[in-house]
């Protein structure tokens, strides 16, 4: 059977999740037997779609299966399978982009530090009219060394986060639904995996609460008032990974209460976050608008994942 692909791979927003000729000529060379299609919108792609064997796009519904009567392959360079409907076909292959981990580490990673290191709280100070903020500044400033993140979901992502971690002196305690794999090989002496279950004995000692959690039904809310409760005052939440963990308006009231001394945000129960946020008020809240992972070789990375699992 010859491989036809259809990628339909655009975005009104972001460059770098439009497909680009370098992509087409990139698999063309790969494949120089097989068909390239490139799909500017989804009527094209759908007329495509009967003699496609591999689709490479953003999403797919269950709905286009009927059309797609020689498809063995969906690929999406989406790492939460948000996008992609689970399929009823059992020969039907469907793959979601893994390669995330190091781009993401990379924005938690500045967030850590920028928060930390007064970075963000002085521009904002500057921002309101302090012209040399300091005063203001100093209880702000913290050492980063000895410091305890707890990472809420050790997944690709999660493990990517924390081994960055390490060469500033942080420990870290993860959290994750199978415990039964071994502790990577970068784990300190200190550092420990433990079952979701433990998360309310995790969370007081925690500095850093990073969450790297796909959306399901059981992560819904699980970081709700009871739990953000639980983390101490020093402590600040980064969120990587899909905005229905978090109960946002119970976020906004522990940083107006100054129970907690920050929260760092990339996604959101609903994106764009809404005008009237409570969080949008709250002291000591950073927004990034879904961009934890946007860099402009975003998809040459898909490519070079993809390429030999297409291969093999």
């Amino acid at each position: 059977m010859n491989m036809v692909f259809a990628l339909y791979l655009q975005h009104p927003d972001v460059q770098a999740f439009t497909l680009q000729p370098r992509h087409l000529e990139r698999l063309r060379m790969a494949f120089p037997h097989a068909a390239v299609l490139s799909c500017a919108d989804e009527a094209t792609f759908l007329a495509a779609l009967p003699d496609v064997t591999h689709a490479l796009t953003w999403r797919f519904r269950n709905a286009w299966l009927d059309r797609a009567r020689r498809l063995q392959h969906i690929a999406t360079p989406a790492a939460g399978h948000d996008w992609i409907e689970p399929s009823p076909a059992p020969n039907l292959r469907v793959t979601f982009g893994a390669f995330h981990g190091p781009l993401i580490t990379q924005t938690v990673l500045a967030q850590l530090l920028a928060f930390n290191r007064g970075l963000l709280v002085a521009e904002r100070l500057a921002c309101h009219g302090d012209a040399w903020p300091r005063a203001s500044l100093t209880p702000h400033l913290h050492d980063v060394r000895n410091t305890h993140a707890v990472i809420l979901g050790f997944g690709h992502i999660g493990q990517a986060i924390g081994q960055l971690l390490k060469p500033f002196g942080i420990r870290v305690t993860a959290l994750r639904r199978d415990t039964s794999q071994p502790p990577p090989a970068w784990f300190a002496h200190n550092d420990r995996v433990l079952p979701v279950a433990q998360i309310d004995a995790a969370l007081p000692d925690a500095d850093h609460l990073i969450c790297a959690l796909p959306a399901t039904p059981e992560t819904t809310h699980l970081l709700d008032a009871a739990r953000l409760a639980r983390l101490p005052g020093r402590a600040a939440l980064y969120n990587i990974g899909r905005g229905n963990v978090v109960d946002e308006t119970a976020l906004a009231k522990c940083l107006c209460d100054g129970h907690l001394r920050g929260a760092l945000l990339d996604v959101f129960q609903s994106e764009p976050l809404p005008p009237d946020s409570p969080l949008r008020a709250a002291p000591n809240f950073f927004l990034l608008p879904h961009a934890s992972a946007i860099a402009p070789n975003y998809l040459d990375l898909w490519l070079d994942e993809l390429l030999p699992q297409l291969r093999a």
